[in-house]
Formats: structure tokens, C-alpha cells, sequence
């Protein structure tokens, strides 16, 4: 162990530190990402005003996550320089110069120099237009880059996991005859009761019986309709009678918004879900539209890691302890 105490080995582990110091202390500081009391209250200010609606503790908390990310987003973009050369940046710096500054003494507004104008007062950075560009252009980088086409296998297995969205929705087919209370007046109600009575004892089928009925905007029969096009139709108690209904009998009276009817159901088909080759395109893009925001997200993770954080919010801190 005695070389543990050699004065070289001492001289080369003092060097190594001070070099490794005098190299951190070349690096530039990062600066941080700052969201002030005062860009919380213009954020709540701002989802009242598109919302109409007070922000939620929740709210808060996600309203300043999306500043945060649009913050790195931001700073990624320009890191990458997607704004050099960006025509659409350019454009819209040399309109805003044009707009704030006074005509050029010999009346050429030559873009060049206005856009010059507009870097040297910061606009290419502080530009709330311009930042959104960027953002968008570093969003859309990330969620493309490295994208490639699932396997049979990959989207066959994301098709298996999601299946049950894409089932067709159940249907039924009915007659209905229609009993209106502008006719009917105080006795709708019992009027609908003997007509149902007396359908059932002379075992009327529908096409003879739904000919008694008063007329009504919508046709006696109804075939393959969903359940959610039979509620817009006549409501949700029709709807529900519909669905749990005896089939192939008269039932009733039923309720709408238009007075009272009697129901034949016809028919139900359940809903299933078809085949992956069927829905093909579907599926593909939504896989594709999962992979591009996992992308972004890691991107969003690795990006955070980064840059220290100072957030003013109460709301948004408390929901990071918890998390």
C-alpha cells in the first residue's frame, strides 16, 4: 500500500479534480424554466375567458404541465435551429415590423433589414406566434422521427386490445303506432291502453294495426336503426323500451316527446366487431397517432430532465407531491 502515499500519484488526483472543476465551471448555467404567481393568474384568466368556467385545482395543475412542455418544446426547437430559415418565422416578423416601426426615409421596407429589426428587439424569441410555430415544429419532429409501420403481428395484438371500440352498435327494427295528445287530449294515456288491448286480443300484425294510428313525421317502420339514433329519435324512454323489450309482440303505451306510441319490435341485431382486414386503415392510424404521442412524451421526459423547474402554484406543486 505504500504507493497510496507516492507524492506523484497525490499530484495526479489533485490535477484530475481541478481540471474536472475549472471544465463544470465552463459550462454555462442552464436557465431555468420559471412559471410566476402572476403566469398562473393570466393562464386561470385565460381558461375562464375560452371556458367560461372557474379552473379546477386539476385544471390549474395541467394548465401550467402544458406551459412547462411548450417551455421545452420551445427551447428543443431552437436548440435544433428549426427556426433558422423558416419562411413562415420570417414572414410574419417582417409583417409584424412593418406594422410597429415607421416607413424606411426613402420608402423601401426592404424584409432583410426589417427582419434584422425584429431579431434585434427579440421578437424571434419572444413572438408569442413565433413560439407557437416552433413548438408545433418540434412537436411534430418528435412524434415523426424514427416512425416506422407496425408488423401484421403489432397491429393484430393492438387491434386485440381495443377490439370492443370498434364494435357495431346494436339495432333494432320496429313498428310504432302513434297515439297524439293534440288529439287525444286527458285520454291519451287510457285511449293507448284499450288500443293495446284490443291489438292483442285480435292478434293484429303490424303493418294492419300501425295503419290506425295518427299520422307522425317519422315512418311506422323502422328497420336497423341504433340505439342512440332511436333515443335522438324519440327519446330515451322510447329507447329503453325498445331495447329491453318483448320482441314480436305489442308493447306499450310508450312515452316520447310527441305523445304516446305502441311498439312492434321487429327484430334485434347485437352489435360485433368485425374483422381487423375490415377496419384496417382505422386501427393503423390510431396505432400510429399512440407511437407519434409516446414519442413526444419521452421526448417531453428526457427534455425535463434537463432544466430545473420553479413553479408558483400551489395547486400544480401539491399535485407533484402526490404523484
Amino acid at each position: 500500500m505504500r504507493w497510496l502515499r507516492a507524492p506523484l500519484l497525490h499530484f495526479l488526483v489533485g490535477g484530475a479534480a481541478v481540471f474536472w472543476v475549472v471544465r463544470a465551471s465552463d459550462r454555462p448555467a442552464v436557465a431555468p424554466i420559471v412559471v410566476t404567481a402572476d403566469d398562473v393568474d393570466r393562464l386561470r384568466i385565460d381558461y375562464t375567458r375560452e371556458t367560461g368556467l372557474e379552473p379546477t385545482a386539476a385544471d390549474e395543475a395541467a394548465l401550467v404541465d402544458k406551459t412547462i412542455d411548450e417551455e421545452l418544446l420551445f427551447r428543443e426547437a431552437v436548440a435544433r435551429g428549426l427556426d433558422r430559415h423558416d419562411r413562415s418565422i420570417r414572414n410574419w416578423l417582417v409583417e409584424q415590423m412593418r406594422v410597429l416601426t415607421d416607413p424606411h426615409p426613402d420608402g423601401a421596407d426592404d424584409p432583410d433589414r426589417l427582419y434584422a429589426h425584429a431579431q434585434a428587439l427579440g421578437l424571434d424569441r419572444s413572438d408569442l406566434v413565433v413560439r407557437r410555430i416552433l413548438v408545433q415544429k418540434m412537436r411534430l419532429l418528435a412524434a415523426r422521427t424514427g416512425e416506422q409501420a407496425p408488423s401484421d403481428a403489432e397491429l393484430e395484438a393492438f387491434y386485440g386490445d381495443h377490439r370492443d371500440e370498434y364494435r357495431t352498435p346494436e339495432r333494432v327494427s320496429f313498428w310504432h303506432m302513434f297515439l297524439a295528445s293534440s288529439v287525444h287530449g286527458a285520454s291519451t294515456a287510457s285511449d293507448a291502453a284499450a288500443v293495446l288491448a284490443r291489438v292483442r286480443r285480435d292478434d293484429r300484425g303490424p303493418l294492419d294495426a300501425a295503419r290506425d294510428g295518427d299520422p307522425f313525421a317519422v315512418s311506422p317502420h323502422l328497420v336497423a336503426q341504433s340505439l342512440p339514433q332511436v333515443a335522438k329519435l324519440f327519446g330515451t324512454a322510447f329507447e329503453t323500451a325498445v331495447r329491453t323489450g318483448n320482441t314480436r309482440t305489442w308493447i306499450g303505451p310508450v312515452a316520447s316527446p310527441y305523445g304516446t306510441h305502441l311498439v312492434w319490435i321487429e327484430a334485434r341485431e347485437a352489435g360485433a366487431a368485425p374483422p381487423l382486414a375490415a377496419v384496417r386503415g382505422q386501427v393503423l392510424e390510431r396505432w400510429q397517432d399512440e407511437q407519434r404521442r409516446r414519442r413526444v412524451h419521452e421526448l417531453l421526459r428526457e427534455l425535463a430532465r434537463r432544466y430545473p423547474v420553479r413553479v408558483e402554484s400551489a395547486a400544480w406543486q401539491a399535485r407533484r407531491a402526490s404523484s
